[in-house]
């Protein structure tokens, strides 16, 4: 089966004087934080949504052609790109230009771009990022707090028509040709985000997203991610080399250490920017050489965050499956991955510590159980199955989990609380492989986990269970509620 493309492909930015930044979705987007969160969510205009027209924006200006400021960069008819709007305070053709040269490519076609200034840009919300208050990435606790602390800098996205011709529409948001201050781009800031979104524009108009789908292995785990790493890594690389060759900058990486120590949505989000970046210039030698990566490409998470080749450290073996008197429905399965690990466990501990409990990861499954007899709204329960390396990394896992647990909320009855739908115990299936309840207090209090290292049933009962000691196919009892003894770490 035909894997969906992205829609959209995003570039996101880490500021390190203010917060983190993130962003997600099938157009070509660079975010970067504002510094001024608030608790007020605040509502973005259609410019900013990911929808199958993304093009199409309303904001309060009825006519922005009549607004145009006198600029000394205007598009010439000649020209590939054509711009309206925001003086972008340089040349954008002359930018599309070098990215094509970079990129080894010869194209007789461009995008348009269209150029918004601050009083022209809305700030994105949660929602446009893709994020829901009752999902697994929430109850985990990969979740923002208030408004989003980022901005969306720009995006790009395609059209295709009926006779498989593509258009390419780039929105830049937030220009102030005069000004790089606060959430305005000046031009330097612009023509970096500019060329990332020059870089997809060609991804479109090469297939590359077509290329690298095809050649994306069914025996892969997490590809979403392993695939917005590969496109956004490119772009990313781009925007750093442009800055050498053509700005007479140094070459301005992702900043890893600010990202490994960002907060737990940020680190998820931004993940597949900083680490995929990171792995393209692994593979590749040059700019020109950046769709090579997607020939041959990596199957996993943990192989781009590890700098690992597709053939090496390959995902374990784990089935899962639900216990024939279960009593709450069984939803969906999916696989989560090492980042998905590594910025869960930064909710509740230190950057390093959430990178040393997620390195040994093995492989993992995510049940999702669904119940919608307890009042109006549904119940929702997670059994996360998680196999490790080996017996040393799982039990480095346990003890880091453990202070995950406590930072969570109160042991009571049996399990971790913040509230009645955000419940957490941990069950150990074998010495490398564990049971991660969490979600609605009868789910994680009466659902029992067996099995071994490689196959785990999970049955959801109607008796509490948090007394009663799990036995694994071995006969050992493995109920693991806490961990004695353990260090808090520094959040």
């Amino acid at each position: 089966m035909k894997r969906a493309l992205l829609a959209v492909a995003l570039a996101l930015m880490l500021v390190v004087a203010g917060c983190n930044t993130t962003d997600q979705g099938g157009d070509s987007t660079t975010v970067e934080t504002t510094g001024e969160p608030t608790d007020v969510q605040t509502t973005a205009e259609q410019t900013d949504t990911q929808t199958s027209e993304p093009t199409q924006t309303t904001t309060s200006d009825e006519d922005q052609e009549d607004q145009e400021e006198p600029c000394e960069y205007r598009s010439e008819e000649s020209d590939l790109v054509q711009v309206q709007g925001a003086c972008l305070g340089f040349d954008a053709n002359q930018v599309y230009l070098n990215v094509m040269e970079m990129a080894g490519v010869e194209l007789d076609q461009g995008p348009s771009v269209r150029s918004l200034s601050p009083e022209q840009t809305n700030p994105y919300t949660f929602d446009q990022f893709g994020f829901n208050n009752e999902s697994f990435q929430a109850v985990m606790g990969i979740a923002p707090e208030g408004t989003p602390d980022v901005f969306v800098a720009g995006y790009a996205s395609p059209q295709t028509g009926p006779d498989g011709s593509v258009e390419v529409d780039v929105v830049m948001r937030y220009i102030n040709a005069s000004s790089g201050e606060g959430r305005a781009q000046g031009p330097e800031e612009a023509e970096i985000t500019l060329a990332h979104e020059f870089l997809h524009a060609i991804q479109f108009y090469e297939g590359s997203q077509d290329r690298l789908a095809a050649n994306l292995t069914s025996e892969g785990v997490n590809l979403d991610n392993v695939e917005t790493s590969l496109v956004e890594g490119s772009a990313v690389f781009f925007e750093s080399e442009y800055q050498e060759q053509y700005m007479d900058r140094d070459a301005a990486s992702r900043d890893v250490s600010a990202w490994a120590n960002s907060s737990p949505f940020s680190m998820y989000q931004l993940g597949p920017y900083v680490m995929g970046e990171r792995y393209t210039k692994f593979r590749v030698n040059s700019t020109s050489e950046f769709q090579t990566l997607y020939d041959n490409p990596p199957i996993s998470m943990e192989q781009i965050m590890h700098n690992h080749m597709p053939d090496e450290e390959r995902p374990l073996d784990l089935s899962v499956e639900r216990g024939q008197d279960s009593v709450w429905n069984h939803y969906s399965t999916s696989t989560r991955g090492e980042l998905f690990l590594r910025s869960s466990l930064r909710a509740g501990v230190s950057g390093p510590r959430a990178a040393a409990g997620a390195d040994g990861w093995g492989t993992d499954r995510v049940m999702v159980f669904k119940n919608q007899s307890y009042g109006d709204a549904s119940k929702y329960g997670y059994a996360w199955t998680l196999r490790f390396d080996n017996a040393s990394e799982q039990d480095e896992f346990r003890s880091i989990f453990g202070d995950w647990l406590e930072s969570r909320g109160p042991l009571s009855d049996g399990v971790y609380r913040m509230d009645e739908d955000q419940t957490y115990r941990m069950v150990e299936i074998s010495d490398e492989t564990v049971v991660v309840l969490a979600g609605h207090e009868r789910f994680t209090t009466r659902t029992v986990a067996t099995g071994n290292s490689s196959h785990v049933t999970v049955t959801m009962t109607d008796a509490d269970q948090t007394n009663s000691s799990v036995q694994s196919d071995d006969d050992e009892e493995r109920l693991v509620t806490a961990q004695a003894g353990a260090v808090r770490a520094a959040v």
